[in-house]
């Protein structure tokens, strides 16, 4: 077997069991808000579709995508990103979701014939991008986000030496734990970097799309790197999980250069992943309607305005700029908290040490657990007041 997979560690949910184990709790009665699973109801247009092309189901699809759905892709970055340009035959592919394409897209984009190949990854961070980059056989180096930096990597704080031996520099925005969101300046920075000293600039923004409803939406790295130049650095990662209740659909989008798309397909034809044909149905029209989109964020409106009325005895609750995660520092350790919680009310949030590594002398998860604030807003209130009440007790 791969040598590398010795080097993998276990994700954070096995950690998480394990924790909890030792707890006799009713799993019947248990309120999960550990996983960052949407649980509104998906569109049911969508579900029409797959339905009614279910006959479809017996063709094999092809790597690229039909060009129907390459389309949408592009008419929907024009809207969100007021982005024109964007050709469907050059600049777009299809991807079994976030999660399997960034994944896929690290193990083709790294070189391992270059001396000290690194991918660079904030911390806290979603654990593939760690996985994928040990998988490659290249070195990883974190940037903490700390608190006093409002939770975002402080990209200045990187040695020369780092940069030149980076082959890839991983972004989320909005974050996934933590809700920030780059803005334009740190976006412009990121790109002189990366034409200085020749590294690609993976974006993952599969939260693009949640955000308080009042508020201008967050800005992408598309909106400040052109992907029609050939030698565009960015490389972009949109999908139907989070912002359509989609998670179970596995699909998603890749955004970058002609010369890069191009690598991908050959190495995608031979990885295998395609999206079937009535996947693809529903998938256009997702991408194409704004509509259950914009329900959507009204309904997280009431669901974050309940979770934080229901926090009222912890100090400086805000929502976050994005995503659906309320990143809550804890008077104790995060294990412990998490564990209190579940022996005290049967309710289950993400210790933040399982999310981060130890770096540079201190693990930026560690007192801070991750809430998941996706269910029914009944869910909502029971679930935090139980939290908020464990946060007077320990």
């Amino acid at each position: 077997m791969n040598r590398y997979l010795k080097s993998l560690t276990e994700y954070p949910f096995y950690f998480l069991r394990e924790l909890l184990s030792t707890v006799e709790n009713n799993p019947e009665e248990t309120l999960g808000l550990h996983i960052g699973e949407p649980k509104n109801d998906p569109p049911k247009e969508a579900l029409s579709l797959l339905n009614k092309h279910s006959d479809l189901y017996s063709k094999y699809p092809t790597s690229k995508g039909e060009y129907f759905l390459r389309e949408s892709y592009c008419n929907w970055l024009e809207s969100r990103f007021d982005i024109k340009n964007i050709e469907p035959d050059q600049n777009v592919l299809p991807i079994s979701g976030s999660r399997e394409g960034i994944f896929s897209f690290i193990q083709a984009a790294i070189d391992t014939s270059k001396k000290n190949p690194t991918v660079i990854i904030p911390n806290p961070f979603y654990k593939i991008y760690e996985g994928a980059a040990t998988m490659a056989g290249a070195k990883t180096y974190y940037i903490n986000s700390l608190e006093e930096n409002n939770f975002k990597p402080n990209f200045e704080d990187v040695p020369e030496d780092i940069w030149k031996d980076c082959q890839l520099l991983i972004l989320c925005s909005p974050s996934n734990p933590t809700g920030y969101c780059l803005e334009k300046e740190e976006y412009l920075y990121i790109l002189d970097l990366a034409d200085k000293f020749d590294f690609l600039v993976c974006s993952d923004e599969c939260y693009t799309d949640i955000y308080e409803s009042s508020e201008a939406p967050p800005p992408g790295l598309l909106e400040f790197c052109d992907v029609t130049e050939k030698n565009s650095k960015g490389v972009v990662f949109h999908s139907l999980s989070k912002r359509s209740n989609l998670a179970g659909l596995r699909s998603g989008f890749i955004t970058a250069n002609q010369s890069i798309i191009n690598d991908l397909l050959l190495y995608r034809t031979y990885h295998g992943v395609t999206l079937s044909l009535p996947t693809q149905m529903a998938s256009s029209w997702a991408w194409d309607d704004s509509s259950h989109v914009e329900n959507n964020r009204r309904d997280y409106d009431k669901k974050y305005e309940i979770a934080i009325s229901a926090l009222r005895d912890v100090p400086k609750i805000i929502r976050p700029p994005g995503g659906f995660y309320i990143w809550l520092k804890v008077p104790c350790d995060d294990q412990l908290f998490a564990k209190r919680l579940y022996q005290e009310s049967n309710v289950i949030v993400l210790p933040g040490s399982y999310l981060a590594v130890e770096n540079e002398g201190v693990n930026p998860g560690k007192d801070f657990v991750r809430i998941a604030i996706v269910h029914e807003t009944e869910i909502i209130e029971q679930a935090l007041t139980a939290v908020n009440q464990t946060y007077i007790n320990v």
